[in-house]
């Protein structure tokens, strides 16, 4: 097979990884626009669960999401303190290596999601240029956006002799430089949607309604990936979402935005209004949250009337808050809203972070015996420290790691933030959300 482009999701190293509706968005839309102009493209997805050559299937649950293949690796030297079990997560090389005997193509696009995932990357990149040293390499992702630096010092480091290139500007830009280096050897596409129908399975489809978002939250990274709140127009997402129900069954779907319910009634009422009146029987999960703030007893009547199932709601903390975004009487208030219009305990969920510099235990298990007071199903996020926000600079200053020096000690699972995690508290605080969930979405 022949193709203009060759497109990598890699492989994942760390202590966990789990198929959360977890894709790479802006490696997809790439694809999807270089096919409206034209370009044929190959998309190999590393952490394919569907691979029909995988010596062992993962373990599926409802609504697409699951586990990802995984094989066991040593774990780095510095992370001897962590006591857990390190993996590699995707397909193993050797069906990698079958897979590309068969394909040829002018250039390579890869992404790289999480900042402390690059090894995933490193080691694609590997096996790329020793195979393919002349062939032209793409990055881009949220690493590549986040740590430029260090990602332009390993490919000078290791990769010097290769034609690497790091993608940092938009997709518009980006686009431009490549039409300017090849002609597509198709006509275009009638669409430019992401690339789910190259994948081998399409259990659900990512939608995202707007970029960006209008907080600026001190832990968090969307104001440098997206600087400016950019809603699309409600028109093209239902088309977005019609095309994939009509053609490829696709009845899960997974909202990335930032700020989802911002300006409600002329964007995502405007989406849902018309998926009821087309009589679509979909189903919807935010597993980026929602905010409480923008949950009325209207908005949660309609989430539940147009077919949402997952409702995450970001909380962050009960004491000690973070930002001014939600007060906890706003929070309860939606939650009471979302309750009162059906939603169940097991459909409900509150994202709690915890794992900050100086993290107090004490305030996260009184937090989390709060909201299994209220029902409310708790899901911890363990704190990860992202470059460029003011919790990152705090971080700096408590993480037993450099944090400054190396993405590899982003990675949330070792709690960089703390200068001397306990661990057993860390697993008493799991096991008490752990419990807490299990009760109220049993009852």
């Amino acid at each position: 097979m022949e193709v203009d482009f060759l497109l990598i999701n890699p492989w994942i190293y760390d202590f966990a990884a789990y198929d959360f509706w977890l894709k790479p968005y802006g490696l997809l839309l790439i694809g999807g626009k270089l096919r409206k102009l034209g370009y044929s493209v190959y998309y190999l997805d590393l952490l394919d669960p569907f691979h029909p050559e995988l010596p062992k299937k993962p373990k599926r649950r409802n609504f697409g999401t699951g586990h990802f293949y995984k094989e066991f690796v040593p774990k780095p030297v510095y992370f001897n303190d962590v006591p857990r079990r390190f993996y590699r997560y995707g397909i193993p090389i050797n069906i990698l290596e079958k897979t590309l005997k068969h394909i040829k193509f002018k250039a390579i696009f890869l992404t790289c999601l999480m900042t402390y995932w690059y090894p995933g990357l490193l080691a694609l990149l590997e096996f790329l240029t020793t195979r393919y040293p002349k062939t032209p390499i793409y990055i881009g992702g949220i690493y590549a956006k986040l740590c430029y630096n260090h990602l332009k010092n390993q490919i000078e480091t290791y990769f010097s002799d290769y034609p690497i290139y790091i993608v940092n500007e938009n997709h518009d830009k980006f686009l431009e430089k490549i039409k300017s280096k090849y002609q597509p050897s198709g006509e275009p596409y009638s669409h430019e949607y992401p690339i789910f129908d190259l994948q081998n399975k399409i259990p659900y489809v990512v939608i995202m309604t707007s970029y960006g978002c209008p907080f600026n939250c001190p832990y968090c990274a969307s104001k440098r990936l997206y600087p400016k709140f950019k809603p699309r127009n409600p028109e093209e997402v239902f088309r977005e979402i019609l095309f994939w129900y009509t053609k490829y069954g696709v009845k899960d779907f997974a909202f990335y935005d930032d700020a989802l319910l911002f300006n409600f009634e002329s964007h995502l009422a405007v989406i849902l209004e018309k998926i009821l009146s087309h009589n679509l029987h979909l189903r919807f999960h935010t597993p980026n949250a929602i905010h409480a703030r923008f949950v009325t007893k209207e908005v949660a009547k309609l989430l539940k009337k147009s077919g949402f199932k997952t409702i995450r709601i970001g909380l962050e903390r009960v004491e000690n808050r973070f930002d001014n975004k939600l007060s906890i009487e706003e929070f309860l208030q939606a939650v009471f809203y979302l309750k009162s219009a059906g939603f169940k305990e097991s459909e409900l969920g509150a994202y709690f972070l915890y794992g900050v510099p100086e993290e107090n235990f004490g305030e996260v298990e009184r937090g989390l015996l709060f909201l299994a007071e209220h029902k409310i199903p708790p899901y911890l996020a363990e704190f990860s420290p992202i470059p460029g926000t003011p919790f990152f600079e705090i971080a700096k200053i408590h993480s037993r790691y450099p944090i400054e020096e190396d993405p590899i000690f982003h990675n949330n699972t070792v709690f960089p933030a703390l200068k001397k995690p306990n661990w057993e508290k860390i697993e008493n605080v799991k096991a008490l959300a752990r419990k807490i969930r299990q009760n109220l979405c049993r009852s």
